[in-house]
């Protein structure tokens, strides 16, 4: 991967990181996700055990970077459309 911090997400161990700049990268199919017609959508869909409901991805990035500056953040925070 890239030189960009990733954490793990929560209850997706082994399945999902999030990068610093709100990428996020699946471990089962080793490259990173497409949301919403580009890397930086503001809805991903995460599945584990045959289920997948949709996360705003905001969310998971201040979850997993709580003490990073939100400027570092490269996606949508809000619904644009």
């Amino acid at each position: 991967m890239e030189d960009e911090i990733s954490k793990t997400i929560e209850g997706y161990e082994g399945l999902y990181e999030i990068m610093e700049s709100g990428r996020i990268y699946s471990l089962r199919h080793k490259r990173f996700m497409v949301r919403c017609e580009n890397e930086y959508g503001f809805i991903v869909k995460l599945s584990k055990n045959g289920k997948g409901p949709n996360h705003r991805l905001f969310d998971l990035w201040k979850k997993a970077f709580d003490d990073l500056s939100e400027s570092k953040f490269k996606g949508a925070k809000k619904r644009i459309y």
